[in-house]
């Protein structure tokens, strides 16, 4: 399980998160939405220990997440930024498999795990010896997801990995995603500012606003019982969008 307990976190004095609370169950699903700028990234950077609150306490399965563990819960967390974030001076293969050689696993147990992840993604092996700038834009996000995956993580963290592609690649990557979330069962956070791709993956969805949570639920939750005018605003906006694309 992930918690937030009435965490805050400000940069320059602005607040990023503010008292935010904000549980994850194991095997489940979480979609963080909001407009820019309302602290979705920095509630995962805050999960996977790259920045430390300035209140309030992250617990990962029930345990503060103290300094001295957050190099041993990164290996247990595969986390996916905006763009991917591949290194663009490796090939795919060698991206995908960095933190494996880093660990020193034996050679055919890096092939095996590899294999595993060609099939799942659906990523073509012919693919793996090329750099990111020869591929697609839809293939270099599932190179990073097969390296946030390579360690065989128990949490995934997923920073608006499709945001950046067309919308047919998205639409082909969405089914995908959705359906490796559901085969392999992690514990999955994703970000995205998009409330329909958020009600396709999500168990739950959590709308924040200026780093506060407005409202938790489902979609239907949303639409149909907004918690204020802000949340009406949002889904109004978002179907406008969709309409208007």
């Amino acid at each position: 399980m992930l918690e937030l307990d009435r965490v805050s976190k400000a940069f320059g004095g602005v607040p990023a998160v503010d008292r935010l609370e904000l549980a994850v169950e194991a095997g489940r699903t979480v979609v963080v939405i909001g407009p820019s700028g309302c602290g979705k990234s920095t509630v995962l950077r805050l999960l996977l220990g790259l920045i430390v609150p300035d209140a309030g306490v992250v617990r990962i399965d029930g345990a503060p997440l103290e300094p001295s563990a957050v190099l041993q819960v990164r290996r247990r967390v595969g986390y996916v930024i905006q763009d991917g974030g591949l290194f663009p001076h490796l090939t795919a293969r060698r991206n995908v498999t960095l933190m494996a050689r880093h660990l020193r696993w034996p050679a055919s147990r890096i092939a095996a795990r590899l294999e595993r992840l060609v099939d799942l993604t659906r990523f073509p092996a012919d693919g793996l010896e090329r750099f990111p700038i020869e591929l697609s834009g839809g293939q270099r996000q599932r190179v990073a997801l097969m390296r946030a995956l390579m360690l065989d993580p128990d949490v995934l963290l997923l920073d608006e990995p499709l945001g950046a592609l067309d919308p047919l690649i998205r639409f082909d990557l969405q089914n995908d995603l959705r359906a490796i979330f559901e085969q392999l069962g992690k514990t999955v956070v994703l970000v995205t500012h998009d409330l329909a791709e958020a009600a396709y993956f999500g168990h739950r969805i959590v709308l924040l606003r200026a780093g506060r949570k407005v409202q938790e639920g489902s979609l239907e939750d949303m639409v149909e019982r907004p918690a204020d005018p802000f949340v009406e605003r949002f889904v109004r906006a978002q179907r406008t969008l969709h309409l208007e694309a």
